[in-house]
Order: C-alpha cells, then sequence, then structure tokens
C-alpha cells in the first residue's frame, strides 16, 4: 500500500468596498472591511500571504484623476492594514481609474457599482 500526499489547494479570499463619488477615504463600513482582511490574514495564514487592492473609479472624470483618486483610494485600505497590523512589504496597489468597470457605462456616467476597492487575500 502507498500513500500520497496531497498539498492542500491555495486558499484565497475577495473583500469588497464602495466609494461615494469623490471620495478617498474609507467609510465606516470600509473600516469594517479592513478589519475583516486583517482577522482573515491572521486566521489562515499570518506567515505567509499576500494582499492585492484594486481600486477603481467610474467614468465622470477624466482618466488623470480617475487614475489619481483610485490611487489614493488604494492606499487609503493599505494605510488602514498597516495600522491593523499587515506587513507592507506583502500589499500590492493596482489603480485602475476606469479601466476595469464593474458596470459598463458610457463616459461621464456616475456609477456607485463601479467606485470600488477589491481587496484579494491569498495564502
Amino acid at each position: 500500500m502507498s500513500s500520497i500526499a496531497l498539498s492542500s489547494p491555495a486558499m484565497a479570499h475577495q473583500f469588497l468596498d464602495y466609494f461615494p463619488y469623490g471620495k478617498a477615504d474609507l467609510s465606516p463600513k470600509g473600516y469594517e472591511t479592513a478589519r475583516e482582511v486583517a482577522s482573515y490574514v491572521q486566521r489562515y495564514g499570518p506567515d505567509s500571504y499576500r494582499v492585492v487592492i484594486a481600486a477603481h473609479m467610474d467614468t465622470a472624470e477624466e482618466q488623470a484623476f480617475s487614475d489619481e483618486l483610485s490611487a489614493r483610494r488604494a492606499q487609503s485600505m493599505a494605510t488602514e492594514l498597516v495600522r491593523l497590523g499587515l506587513e507592507p512589504a506583502r500589499i500590492e496597489m493596482r489603480p485602475y481609474g476606469t479601466r476595469a468597470l464593474a458596470k459598463p457605462t458610457d463616459r461621464d456616467v456616475r456609477e456607485p457599482l463601479n467606485r470600488r476597492v477589491t481587496v484579494d487575500v491569498n495564502f
């Protein structure tokens, strides 16, 4: 009889938060999301995680402004995660601006579903 050791599948989870129009600061729900991320990391892999924060915008503003504001949104989440104990070197920020819409719209449209940050945790 022989046995084969199988490795467990990699675990991953995605968290999501939305922003009001024109804002980059975390809302109370955003702070709650950050606490959920930190808790998840501590529970499942405090020594072997990677966090990717992707920030998005709607099409209501010009591309340069959208890029800058999405970067500020990603930074807001990253700052809170570091404050909660996550290691900065394990956090990657990806500001997408309007390049990855959750709900496709025409130009110059305020769409709440597109003003979001996703936080992917991988182990």
